[in-house]
């Protein structure tokens, strides 16, 4: 119960905790800190999954927000390379309005997070100030979910049945070494082992 719950609540607080009513980036920027001072928690095979990644963040909004400058999209995300385009999938989470807040962080080798942007920061050759960033991972869900997870009294547990029931996805893209590709394949199997274990 223990590890299943530790598990939940580091992935909980890297990318979706946001209070109700407030900026969801901003506060997912706050939430950096307190990630990396627990970063020493999380367990062995997850933290090298998320060792040396570039991670792209997707949110799937209630509402459209600005069009310009706020992170919010509609289309597919450009990634690094013209053969690379990421098709934001049809899945459980996709909410009404269909617009994303995109959001970019890159991770140490001890799986803290370095920086936190938002996918505006990318120039046009995906260089963030000046370093490419060659996306790895890409995580998706929608504002609900988040804000479920924050409101829960037991958020891993809420963390693990919106993972389990798709609303909320962890994959490789193109980019990522084989090690993330295979360890993210089988995760799923990995968080059901940790949760027959605890």
């Amino acid at each position: 119960m223990i590890v299943r719950s530790m598990i939940s609540l580091v992935l909980a607080a890297m990318f979706l905790l946001t209070p109700a009513g407030a900026d969801l980036f901003d506060d997912m920027n706050a939430k950096v800190s307190e990630y990396n001072d627990k970063v020493d928690q999380i367990p062995g095979t997850l933290k090298g999954i998320l060792s040396d990644q570039d991670v792209i963040i997707v949110v799937y909004m209630n509402e459209a927000g600005p069009a310009s400058g706020s992170g919010f999209g509609n289309e597919s995300i450009e990634l690094a390379g013209p053969a690379f385009a990421l098709e934001l999938s049809e899945g459980p989470f996709v909410t009404e309005s269909g617009a994303t807040m995109n959001m970019i962080a890159t991770t140490d080798s001890d799986a803290s997070v370095i920086r936190f942007g938002r996918w505006s920061d990318l120039d046009e050759e995906h260089n963030w100030d000046g370093e490419e960033f060659a996306e790895t991972i890409v995580v998706t869900t929608n504002e609900d979910t988040a804000r479920a997870i924050l409101d829960s009294g037991s958020p891993g547990d809420t963390f693990m049945d919106a993972y389990d029931s798709g609303l909320i996805t962890i994959e490789a893209s193109e980019r990522a070494r084989l090690t993330t590709k295979i360890s993210l394949a089988i995760m799923p199997w990995m968080m059901k082992l940790y949760m027959m274990i605890s």
